[in-house]
């Protein structure tokens, strides 16, 4: 994940639409992470943290840099609000794997909508994106 994390950011895009991209990036394999987000509060919580953490250092900082440039919003530090808006993609794909109602398509608008982007915006970045 931190490697399409980087390759993702590396564009020069805007920090919205570098999370459009991570996420349609990381949607197909979701479901495998979200094994670890949850094993991540038990007993293995130390070691999957040591795991994950450079993908939680990357997320912030893509985060903070959309606080920076003004499209993401501040009502939370930007390591708290990536997490936030992290988990909820990780609990669309959980979802969607026992009813397949949602997809990447939710995940993103409602990741967006989490990290402070308005829906119009964050509908114009996702598209016609499934």
């Amino acid at each position: 994940m931190t490697a399409v994390l980087d390759e993702v950011d590396a564009s020069g895009a805007e920090a919205d639409a570098t999370w459009v991209e991570f996420v349609a990036r990381v949607w197909p394999v979701a479901h495998r992470y979200r094994v670890l987000l949850a094993l991540r509060r038990g007993e293995y919580g130390e070691a999957i943290h040591g795991l994950l953490g450079p993908v939680d250092e990357l997320l912030a900082d893509l985060v903070r840099r959309g606080q920076d440039g003004g499209v993401f919003a501040q009502h939370l530090p930007a390591g708290l609000l990536s997490q936030v808006a992290y988990g909820v993609v990780f609990a669309i794909a959980d979802s969607d794997r026992s009813n397949g109602a949602h997809g990447a398509r939710a995940a993103t608008i409602t990741s967006l909508l989490m990290l402070g982007v308005p829906e119009t915006r964050a509908l114009a970045l996702v598209g016609d994106r499934p």
